[in-house]
């Protein structure tokens, strides 16, 4: 995500073809120009919409948009959970205690002889697993653990590695059994001591938090996504190669988007993102991006509607031409898994 500044660009295009380039003193007198709007939209969709949270831009190795809104305490971690889990994959397959393609039923044996039993790792880390709604929900809608049981005794809807469904967050839970069951230790303990810890997250606790709305899978900070961002960036928390490993683009989505190992990686010419936005799941405000080559990040961390945090990716998107993203529902998959 090199956050190259598409009002520029715009600009330049719509002049004589013929006409010499404007000089560098222009350039930047329009980049401010843009920039300064885009703060003007941001405060103004807080404004209206009620949105409570922060946006951080980082370019250049600068905060070149560092903006709160309303009461920034007790902001939940949502999708930020998902990719903690996935770094906590990376670190057990980097100790040779699991695979990228093991199957669920050896890691998980409570998941023999269910429908969850034709799943690989890699289907759950990539969103397709496929699984099917349970009818008569009744309170299962309110307790996902339960959910996951008794969606494994009703088929897949589709075969695994066929369909990318980022709102459902099922297969995440079985990611965090398969840590506990493998790693020996409870899942938020394994990540408190072997990721939240080492990369000096001391704003996260995926632990449940009463005193805080939507903190029922746990809490974070904005700073904390940046401490976590450069954890990954440097190494601290997993090895170059594993990291490569967690980062390859494994199913296609679109013209410029695929799905890897809980990461979204998006694309333009010599662009490259790898992140996450949070469509569909609670809460909605939540947007990581960075750029794995450079030292450029976008973190949105927030709580509002889902319309509004959509209108403010896009103001975001919108400036620093950030690639297609991926659906926010499904999407057809071309890769199968041989047993």
């Amino acid at each position: 995500m090199r956050l190259k500044l598409v009002a520029t660009g715009l600009l330049v295009c719509m002049g004589c073809s013929h006409a010499p380039p404007p000089p560098e003193a222009k350039k930047a007198e329009q980049r401010d120009d843009w920039l300064l709007a885009l703060k003007s939209d941001l405060e103004l969709t807080a404004s209206n919409d009620g949105f409570q949270g922060q946006v951080r831009v980082m370019h250049a190795g600068k905060p070149e948009v560092d903006r709160s809104f309303g009461d920034t305490s007790c902001l939940a971690i949502g999708p930020g959970r998902r990719l903690l889990a996935t770094v906590a994959v990376a670190l057990l397959v980097q100790q040779g205690k699991l695979g990228w393609d093991d199957w669920v039923e050896r890691r998980l044996p409570s998941a023999a002889r269910t429908s969850f039993s034709s799943l690989t790792l890699a289907n759950l880390l990539t969103d397709s697993a496929g699984m099917a709604m349970p009818k008569d929900l009744g309170v299962l809608e309110t307790d996902l653990e339960r959910l996951v049981d008794a969606s494994a005794k009703v088929p897949l809807r589709v075969p695994p590695g066929t369909l990318i469904d980022p709102a459902d967050e099922r297969p995440w839970v079985l990611v965090e059994r398969i840590v506990t069951q493998v790693s020996g230790q409870p899942f938020v303990r394994f990540v408190q001591d072997h990721i939240v810890s080492p990369a000096g997250m001391t704003g996260t606790s995926l632990a449940p938090n009463p005193a805080c709305p939507g903190g029922d899978r746990g809490m974070t900070t904005l700073e904390d996504q940046f401490r976590f961002i450069d954890a990954l960036r440097t190494g601290k928390l997993i090895s170059p190669e594993t990291r490569a490993a967690m980062w390859q683009p494994r199913l296609p989505l679109g013209v410029g988007s695929e799905a890897a190992y809980g990461f979204f990686v998006r694309t333009r010419e010599n662009q490259r993102a790898v992140g996450i936005n949070g469509e569909g799941v609670s809460p909605p405000a939540y947007a990581l991006w960075l750029d794995p080559d450079g030292s450029d990040a976008l973190v949105l961390l927030g709580r509002t509607t889902p319309k509004t945090a959509h209108g403010i990716r896009t103001a975001l998107g919108e400036f620093y031409a950030l690639p297609p993203g991926p659906p926010s529902s499904s999407a057809p998959a071309r890769r199968s898994v041989a047993r």
